[in-house]
C-alpha cells in the first residue's frame, strides 16, 4: 500500500474502531484490519466473489456505512454493543453500499414484515447480520439457482 492509500486506511480503520469500541470492549487495531481486510477484499473472497479485491475504504464512506446502520436502529436502546456484534460477525456490511444497504433493509420489512428501528428487527439483524448484504433471491425471481448462496435472500 503506498502512504496515500494508508493514510486511507488509517483513517477508516479509526471510523471503525470507533464504532466497534463504542461499547467499551477494547478493539486494537489488529482486530480492526482484520474486519477491514475482510470487508475490502484483502482476505478471503468467499463473500464478494472478487466483486471487491483489496479496495481501500474512506473514512467517509464507512462513517455513512455505519451512520445508516445507527439510523435502522443497532445502536439505540440499552444495547449499545449491537453494531460491534454485527460488524464482528459480518465485517463485509462495512464494504456494501448504502444503496445496497437501504434495499436489504427494505426487502426484510417487506418480506419479513420488521420495521426497521424496532427490537424484533435490530434482534434479526443482529442475528443475521449478512442478511443487509443480501441482493439476490434465485427462487423468488423464477430463476435457477446462480451459485451465489453467499449473497442470496434463500440463505436467510
Amino acid at each position: 500500500m503506498d502512504d496515500d492509500a494508508r493514510k486511507l486506511w488509517n483513517d477508516a480503520r479509526a471510523v471503525v474502531r470507533d464504532a466497534v469500541g463504542a461499547n467499551g470492549d477494547e478493539t486494537n487495531d489488529d482486530d480492526v484490519d482484520a474486519m477491514m481486510e475482510k470487508a475490502f477484499g484483502w482476505r478471503g473472497q468467499g463473500y464478494w466473489r472478487n466483486t471487491k479485491v483489496r479496495e481501500v475504504p474512506t473514512a467517509a464512506d464507512v462513517t455513512a456505512r455505519v451512520a445508516f446502520l445507527e439510523s435502522i436502529g443497532v445502536t439505540t436502546r440499552a444495547s449499545e454493543c449491537d453494531l460491534a456484534k454485527i460488524v464482528k460477525k459480518q465485517p463485509e456490511i462495512l464494504a456494501c453500499d448504502v444503496e445496497q444497504l437501504t434495499a436489504a433493509t427494505e426487502h426484510i420489512e417487506k418480506n419479513y414484515f420488521m420495521k426497521r428501528d424496532t427490537r424484533n428487527f435490530v434482534k434479526y439483524v443482529v442475528r443475521v447480520p449478512q442478511a443487509l448484504g443480501n441482493n439476490l433471491d434465485c427462487a423468488g425471481e423464477g430463476k435457477a439457482c446462480l451459485g451465489e448462496c453467499n449473497r442470496c435472500w434463500a440463505r436467510c
